[in-house]
């Protein structure tokens, strides 16, 4: 069942930093996810189930490309396709906005990250090594990807 999607503003950041927290050692803080959603030049989707904000993405944009800055789900929600779903909808709502292309950084570790892009037609365009070392042993490297929005 597809999930209808929202578009978060920045009276919505304590709900997004808590998801957030819920996938990162290094979670960003309710203010830090305020003042990126108050830019005119971030967008934040996301779905809710019952009220309760389950899956978010948010992205950058700056002269006609698009990053994007981090991608969460609920534990209790993953694989579920709501990333899919998101990003999905994300690309085709940069693409009616004449973005022509969108970028990534993955860690190297994160497999079902990287397969979740592949999939989407994301093509690994270079490395960051040691770049990821928050909650890790070993560092690891930062996987860029990337993939063009043009119809």
């Amino acid at each position: 069942m597809t999930q209808p999607i929202v578009v978060l503003r920045p009276d919505e950041a304590g709900r997004v930093a808590m998801l957030h927290a819920t996938g990162f050692a290094d979670p960003w803080s309710p203010a830090a996810f305020r003042d990126l959603l108050s830019e005119s030049t971030t967008l934040a989707l996301g779905v809710e189930r019952a009220g309760q904000l389950v899956a978010f993405v948010l992205v950058q944009t700056i002269l006609g490309e698009a990053d994007i800055l981090t991608v969460a789900t609920q534990p209790d929600f993953k694989r579920g396709g709501l990333a899919r779903n998101l990003l999905q909808n994300l690309m085709s709502r940069l693409g009616e906005r004449g973005i022509s292309r969108i970028t990534l950084d993955v860690a190297e570790d994160n497999m079902p990250a990287r397969n979740l892009y592949d999939s989407l037609g994301f093509t690994e365009d270079g490395r960051r090594p040691g770049y990821y070392t928050t909650g890790r042993d070993i560092p690891v490297a930062a996987v860029l990807m990337s993939r063009s929005l043009a119809l």
